[in-house]
């Protein structure tokens, strides 16, 4: 698995350019309003309870600037990302203490074959390790500059 097959998982009404919420619970609602709205999922409570019973884990802002909320879900039967970016940055309890800026929301269903889910948290991982992507993703215009960047090497 790489990169683009990680996009493939995504999509621009899955992006969200400017996050309006300034609080890691107002993050977690924001971004589960787009999934539900592009899937029509009608379990947003148990999605949210998900994901902030993984959040009471062990914050998944792995810094800098970014954080990976994440877990599965029967509310889904397929792995999905959600993307969404903060120019302000949100204190979302990162391990550097530093605000977090990209958001990058993986709900996988239960059964997932091939573990897509913990292979495309991964490729994310590394690919955000680089400063440069992590600059060219704050500042791309649009999903398809954003997709871009996390594509060039």
């Amino acid at each position: 698995m790489d990169i683009k097959d990680v996009l493939r998982l995504t999509s621009p009404a899955l992006f969200i350019p400017e996050l309006k919420a300034t609080d890691k619970n107002g993050v977690l609602e924001e971004m589960v309003a787009v999934l539900l709205a592009d899937r029509k999922l009608t379990n947003k409570d148990t999605v949210l309870t998900m994901l902030a019973h993984r959040e009471e884990m062990g914050s998944t802002a792995v810094g800098p600037g970014v954080a990976f909320p994440h877990g599965r879900s029967l509310a889904t039967e397929d792995l999905i990302i959600v993307v969404a970016r903060s120019a302000a940055g949100v204190d979302f309890d990162s391990i550097d203490g530093e605000p977090t800026h990209l958001f990058f929301m993986l709900i996988a269903p239960p059964q997932d074959s091939g573990n897509q889910y913990i292979r495309s948290l991964a490729v994310l991982t590394e690919k955000l390790q680089n400063e440069g992507t992590r600059t060219a993703l704050r500042e791309a215009a649009d999903y398809e500059a954003f997709s871009g960047a996390l594509t060039e090497e």
